[in-house]
C-alpha cells in the first residue's frame, strides 16, 4: 500500500498556518492567485529552455523564453482569481522583462541535467514519505530552484539570509538528490528573480550541511506528528494572513471565529 506523502510545500504551508493546510486538504485547492500564475509561468519559460538545452547544450533566443512565459500566462489568466490590488497586466509586463534578463544573462551559466526530477525521499519507519520535484539539476551537480520575489534578499556580513522555508526546501531536495543518486549533490542553490520595473536576478549558492539536515528532518517528523494528531491552528499573527492572501479565510472565520483582515 502506497504511504500518503509530504512535499517541501506541504510542510511550509503547516508551518505557515496548519489551519490553512487542513482546509486545502479537506475541500481541495482554491483558484490560484495572481502570485502563483505568475510564478508558475516564470518557470514553464525557463523550464522549456533548459529542457531543450540538455540535448542541444545551447539556449533559445530571449525572445523565445519570453514568448514561452506569456503562453503560459495568458492561457492559464481566465483560471485565476484576483484580488482588486491585482495588475495582471503590469505583472505580465514585468514576467516578460524578469525571464528576458534570465536569458540574456543566467541561461549561458547554466548546462542542465535534468529538470524537474522526481528526488523522492522514503522512509522504512515513517508514517509518510516525501515527494518532491526539483527545477534543475546541473552537469557539476548543483540543484537550482527558480524562485520570483518582490525586493532582493538581504546580506548580512557578505552572506545572503535566505529564508527559512526556502533553505528547507533546498535541504530537502539535497537529501533527496542522496537517496536516488546515492551520492551528494555539490552545491544547492536559488536563482531569484526580483520583480521591479527594472529586472534583477540573484543568484545564491551554498554548501549542503549536516546540521541543515538535521533540521530538516526534525521537522519533517514533527509536523507529521501535528498531522497525525489533527493539530490544526489558524495563524492570525501572520502577514499572510488576509483576504488578498488566503483564499480559504471565510471557511477560517467559520469554523475558529474572528475576523480575518482585508
Amino acid at each position: 500500500m502506497e504511504k500518503p506523502h509530504l512535499s517541501p510545500s506541504s510542510i511550509t504551508q503547516y508551518l505557515k498556518c496548519s489551519a490553512q493546510y487542513m482546509f486545502k486538504k479537506q475541500l481541495g485547492p482554491k483558484p490560484p492567485g495572481i502570485a502563483l500564475l505568475y510564478g508558475k509561468s516564470i518557470d514553464n519559460a525557463i523550464n522549456v529552455d533548459m529542457e531543450q538545452k540538455i540535448i542541444t547544450r545551447k539556449n533559445l533566443p530571449s525572445d523565445d523564453v519570453k514568448d514561452a512565459f506569456v503562453t503560459e500566462y495568458d492561457n492559464n489568466k481566465d483560471e485565476t482569481f484576483f484580488h482588486k490590488d491585482d495588475k495582471p497586466d503590469v505583472l505580465r509586463e514585468v514576467g516578460i522583462n524578469s525571464v528576458g534578463k534570465w536569458a540574456d544573462e543566467i541561461a549561458d551559466k547554466i548546462q542542465p541535467i535534468s529538470v524537474q526530477e522526481k528526488l523522492a525521499i522514503e522512509f522504512d519507519d515513517f508514517n509518510y514519505d516525501i515527494l518532491q520535484f526539483a527545477d534543475v539539476i546541473t552537469e557539476d551537480k548543483t540543484i537550482i530552484d527558480n524562485k520570483t520575489a518582490g525586493r532582493s534578499v538581504p546580506q548580512k556580513d557578505g552572506e545572503y539570509k535566505i529564508s527559512n522555508d526556502h533553505m528547507l526546501q533546498l535541504t530537502m531536495y539535497g537529501i533527496g538528490y542522496k537517496e536516488n543518486h546515492d551520492e551528494e549533490v555539490n552545491e544547492l542553490g536559488l536563482d531569484y528573480l526580483i520583480k521591479n520595473k527594472n529586472p534583477k536576478i540573484q543568484q545564491v549558492r551554498w554548501k549542503p550541511n549536516n546540521a541543515d539536515k538535521k533540521y530538516a528532518l526534525s521537522l519533517i517528523e514533527n509536523v507529521a506528528k501535528g498531522i497525525d494528531n489533527e493539530t490544526y491552528i489558524p495563524n492570525r499573527s501572520s502577514f499572510m494572513c488576509s483576504k488578498k492572501f488566503c483564499a480559504f479565510w471565510s471557511e477560517c472565520e467559520k469554523n475558529f471565529g474572528g475576523k480575518v483582515r482585508d
